[in-house]
């Protein structure tokens, strides 16, 4: 996800370390990478933000195959022109423009971003490698089941150590606490049924949230956009979604 700021300052989490991405700075997750994200300072946050698939960033860095895309080092580029030529391809998406414009705009972006800023990709495991065993069985767990009313209780005695004790190792070596894993693996599946085409409503209930209300605030939290404009966004005509797709958000 590559995040233009517009207003405001974003601070968020990425594998285990904090950024804080001001006015005119780029945001940048990579794929797999576990995140959060929020309003550091001021009245309000406003960013854009343009979601890349990995066969783009790949073929933007002169790679052949999708697992080789870059990744970047940093969560937060400052780049004054960069930020301008991503900001007209996320204009170009959003306002609709002739598909010739949209891809190149896009595809110029992309390889500006993946040629100043990427590095080769390392693997897309999540970073839990040298944590404890309690932590990466409580993982392990989580991502099996993330879809099911699990308890804090009910993983630590599956994993063989007290609640809080789970607690502050997983944060440590996760860097964000179990119920934001649960979250953000379920927004993930929710993305996918989504662009398969199933309603929000039902997705909602899919990835197991208890109304779309709940699905509709955490998924707008982590992507960036409501369900409903994703979904719309994605099987529109506006872009092809290979191509990967953009949103307007404001916290």
């Amino acid at each position: 996800m590559i995040g233009l700021i517009d207003a405001g300052t974003k601070s968020f989490m990425r594998e285990r370390k904090r950024f804080f991405a001001e006015s005119g700075s780029i945001s940048v997750v990579n794929a797999g990478e576990l995140h959060t994200g929020s309003r550091a300072e001021g009245d309000e946050l406003r960013y854009r933000a343009l979601y890349i698939p990995l066969a783009v960033l790949a073929a933007a860095a002169g790679y052949a195959a999708d697992g080789d895309a870059p990744e970047f080092c940093s969560g937060v580029v400052r780049d004054e022109p960069l930020f301008r030529v991503l900001g007209r391809a996320h204009a170009s998406i959003v306002h609709g423009s002739g598909r010739l414009e949209r891809e190149q705009r896009l595809l110029e972006g992309v390889q500006m971003l993946a040629g100043k800023y990427g590095s080769p990709r390392r693997s897309s495991e999540p970073l839990i490698g040298a944590a404890p065993r309690a932590v990466r069985s409580a993982y392990a767990l989580i991502d099996a089941r993330f879809t099911e009313e699990l308890s804090i209780s009910e993983i630590a005695a599956a994993v063989e150590i007290s609640p809080y004790h789970l607690m502050r190792q997983f944060r440590r070596h996760v860097g964000i606490p179990m119920h934001a894993l649960q979250n953000q693996l379920r927004v993930g599946l929710g993305r996918r049924l989504l662009r398969d085409g199933m309603p929000a409503s039902e997705v909602a209930l899919e990835v197991g949230f208890a109304d779309q209300s709940h699905f509709s605030k955490r998924f707008k939290e982590l992507v960036g956009a409501p369900p409903t404009s994703y979904q719309r966004n994605v099987q529109g005509a506006a872009f092809p979604a290979r191509y990967g797709t953009a949103s307007r958000h404001r916290d």
